[in-house]
């Protein structure tokens, strides 16, 4: 079985077919989200249906099934375009999800978990308080592939990417005219997305500050709530959030990974680089800089 270009408006019929004819349900990971690159592919049965989008250099896989086990088959006979990452977002581990990815070939690579807060701290932001301008884009982009896993941190391409400059939703630290830090994140109506934060200085008060300004610009702009990705292996940065207001809410992002060719070594979700930068995804930072703050 293989992929072939599609569209999405015919996925999404193949998908309320799919649903229009189960008698006990649906599984999927698929909730419309934005697609990162232009190809659109699937592969379907009757009771599956299996989108690949391009999404860097490789395909996000999403899926509809009213059948585990049929889900599973078509996961074993269909042949990958490339690397493929799936992620399942759950409140409660499925083993039944995960016995059709990992017995189709794929490996876990990384189990996420969302904080909350309807509480923002309310700081108040640097007077020098930056934000990312239209000529910032290509370092920011080449920094946050240089510091973050492109498999599950979700990183936003160039076009994304100046969308969050034109809402200023990065704010930079920037010293002698050097980009040596930023943090994005995407204004949802009356709560944050809190994506990623990254410090590439060394010194554990630029991420401070970054951090600060971020809660700042939230205080201004009348934000009190928001979300958050972590790591679930990041224990001391659960804690640092957790002191900071954050709270888990139960639900889980499970990602695998399957390549057609030997499975490479994946770079940590959070960097400990060799010059103690501090990284964050959704607030997350490296084990150097939480042992400094804390």
């Amino acid at each position: 079985m293989k992929f072939e270009p599609d569209t999405l408006a015919s996925v999404h019929e193949r998908m309320a077919l799919v649903k229009a004819q189960s008698t006990e349900g649906f599984f999927t990971n698929y909730f419309r989200q934005e697609m990162v690159g232009p190809q659109v592919l699937t592969a379907a049965t009757a009771r599956s249906v299996l989108l690949a989008n391009d999404e860097h250099d490789f395909f996000r896989l999403y899926f509809f099934t009213s059948d585990l086990a049929d889900l599973e088959q078509i996961l074993r006979d269909v042949d990958f375009p490339g690397d493929v990452v799936a992620g399942y977002l759950t409140k409660g581990a499925d083993e039944n999800i995960a016995a059709a990815f990992q017995q189709s070939g794929f490996n876990p690579i990384a189990t996420y978990r969302r904080m909350i807060t309807y509480r923002l701290p309310p700081q108040q932001p640097d007077p020098a308080l930056e934000y990312a301008i239209a000529a910032d884009v290509d370092q920011l982009y080449e920094d946050l592939f240089q510091t973050f896993n492109k498999y599950t941190d979700h990183l936003p391409n160039k076009n994304r990417l100046h969308a969050y400059v034109e809402n200023q939703w990065v704010i930079v630290n920037r010293q002698a005219g050097r980009l040596l830090g930023a943090v994005c994140f995407q204004l949802e109506g009356p709560r944050v997305n809190y994506n990623y934060l990254y410090n590439l200085s060394g010194n554990a008060l630029d991420f401070l500050r970054l951090q600060n300004n971020f809660y700042g610009a939230m205080h201004q702009r009348g934000i009190r709530a928001g979300f958050l990705w972590i790591n679930q292996a990041n224990t001391r940065l659960s804690a640092l959030h957790e002191s900071m207001g954050w709270r888990f809410d139960g639900l889980k992002d499970y990602f695998y990974l399957r390549s057609p060719h030997e499975i490479r070594e994946l770079r940590p979700a959070v960097s400990v680089e060799d010059e103690a930068d501090e990284v964050s995804r959704g607030g997350q930072c490296s084990e150097v800089s939480v042992n400094e703050i804390l």
